[in-house]
This record gives C-alpha cells, sequence and structure tokens, in this order.
C-alpha cells in the first residue's frame, strides 16, 4: 500500500502532463481522424455512385476548440470534395462563440450543400441566434424539416430532446419516394422512441465516443442505454444510426480526450455491392 501511494503523485503528474500536451497542440486537420464509411443501399441510381457526405457534430467551438483548430477543420473537410456537409449540433461553448462559428462554416463547400440541425447546448446557448446567425452563412436549418438536393437525395432533420420534441409523423406526411433518404438526430437515444424505416441512415453525435473511456468502456455517458450508442453503427427498424465521437470536447473539467479519438464521418454512396463486378 505504501509503494503504491508513492506512485500516485507520479501518476497525476503524467496525467496532468498528458492534458496539457493534448490541450496545447490539436491534429493537422481538425480532427484525430477521418471516420470512411461505404454503404451500398440497394437500387441506387449509377447516378449517385460515390456520393459524399460529410457529418460532422459536437464541435463546441471555444471549449478548449480554437479558431485556428477550426479553420482546419472546415479545410478538412472541403479536402474531401463533399456532395453535402451536415453540421449535427452543439456547435459552441456559448453564445457569444456563435458569430465566429458561422463566419468559420461560411467557408464550407458543398455541391449539394450545408445542412445543420440543433444540440442540446445549442438550445441553451441560444437558440435563436444559432438559427438566425446559421442561415445568414449560408446553412440550411432543418428545424423539424426535410430538403431534397438537386441529386433526389432527401436530407431530414429534427430537434433534439431538450428542444420541441421531436415528432416524425410530419416528416414521414411529406416524405417522398427517393433513392436515399438521411435523418440528422443530434441525440441517438431517439432511434428508441419511434420507428425508423423511413429512412436509410440516421446520423447521430452527442455522446462523444464517450470522450474518456478504458478499454472501450465510458464510465461517464449522456445516454439511457449505457455504452449501446456510445459510437460506431447500430441497425434498427433496417435504418442504420451512424453515431460520429464527435470533433469536440464536452465539460467544464475534464476537456480532454482518453481513447475516444475524435472524427468527422465521411459517408461514400457506391451503386453496386462491393461483390460485384465494377
Amino acid at each position: 500500500m505504501i509503494q503504491n501511494h508513492r506512485f500516485a503523485p507520479l501518476a497525476v503528474l503524467l496525467l496532468t502532463l498528458f492534458v496539457t500536451v493534448s490541450c496545447a497542440s490539436f491534429p493537422h486537420n481538425g480532427v484525430d481522424r477521418v471516420r470512411s464509411i461505404d454503404l451500398y443501399p440497394k437500387n441506387l441510381p449509377a447516378s449517385l455512385e460515390g456520393y459524399k457526405i460529410i457529418f460532422v457534430s459536437d464541435i463546441h467551438y471555444g471549449n478548449n476548440f480554437s479558431r485556428e483548430r477550426l479553420d482546419a477543420l472546415v479545410a478538412a473537410i472541403n479536402a474531401e470534395n463533399p456532395d453535402c456537409i451536415i453540421l449535427g449540433g452543439d456547435d459552441t461553448l456559448g453564445i457569444k462563440e456563435i458569430a465566429d462559428f458561422a463566419e468559420a462554416v461560411h467557408g464550407l463547400k458543398a455541391s449539394e450543400g450545408v445542412y445543420a440541425v440543433l444540440g442540446n447546448h445549442d438550445f441553451f446557448n441560444g437558440r435563436k441566434e444559432t438559427i438566425t446567425t446559421l442561415r445568414k452563412a449560408g446553412v440550411v436549418m432543418l428545424d423539424e424539416t426535410l430538403i431534397n438536393t438537386p441529386k433526389g437525395i432527401t436530407v431530414a432533420g429534427i430537434n433534439d430532446f431538450r428542444d420541441i420534441y421531436p415528432d416524425l409523423t410530419h416528416l414521414r406526411e411529406i416524405l417522398g419516394p427517393a433513392p436515399f433518404t438521411i435523418l440528422a438526430c443530434h441525440d441517438p437515444d431517439f432511434a428508441e422512441e419511434t420507428n425508423l424505416s423511413a429512412f436509410d441512415i440516421v446520423l447521430s453525435g452527442h455522446t462523444h465516443g464517450g470522450q474518456i473511456t478504458l478499454f472501450g468502456y465510458a464510465p461517464i455517458i449522456p445516454s439511457a442505454y449505457g455504452q449501446k450508442y456510445r459510437t460506431g453503427t447500430v441497425e434498427k427498424d433496417g435504418s442504420k444510426i451512424i453515431i460520429s465521437n464527435g470533433a469536440g470536447y464536452g465539460g467544464d473539467i475534464l476537456r480532454f480526450r482518453l481513447f475516444a479519438p475524435s472524427d468527422f464521418l465521411l459517408i461514400t454512396l457506391h451503386s453496386n455491392s462491393p461483390t460485384k463486378d465494377r
């Protein structure tokens, strides 16, 4: 026991050093990794072969996430030459960061548009200001609505649980036939509340991949379903719920990641099965 106590200060020192180094620098593209996902939807027309969707969530700009890092993130996303970009919510630390955040994401480039939904922090940080400011920056806010892109992709978005309670009823009523349908929903727990069969994929963030994990387990996670929606892909109702680790940091004290790399998603659609000759 005495020997363990002797090593305790060293462990604390090493952890402090790790956090200090982590906070002093950032990956060159703004996140630890770009998570690439190839999808092969049934009956996808050849015209959508190679269609690229970027999903980036939980940037929490201002919460140990600098403007320099945000600009690097925007440049990295643009470098992927996406057709469509979706912001998954929890954009800023607070209301005073919204204008600067909007100025940065105004630089995002996608041939079929930049879309966004609100997260729980956006609701508390200034719902009206977030929607108004991002719209002025050219971002299409999917505030309980949907849009059909020029190539026919349907992108829908719903509110967070802390906002107007999300309800897919009216979205299903106006959802027409489309070669591929996307639902953006900040909190993946919503998948347990309703049937998602109308959508090919659901894109969520919120859980930060646990942010701090040990052996693939997050001691603290903002989900009512434990580790189920921590990260990765979960299938339900024939739809794929794809959960991003997010780009930034939550919290007031432990504003760093441990074995939960930050990311944004690069989803590429393919019109042929991977087993077929191309």
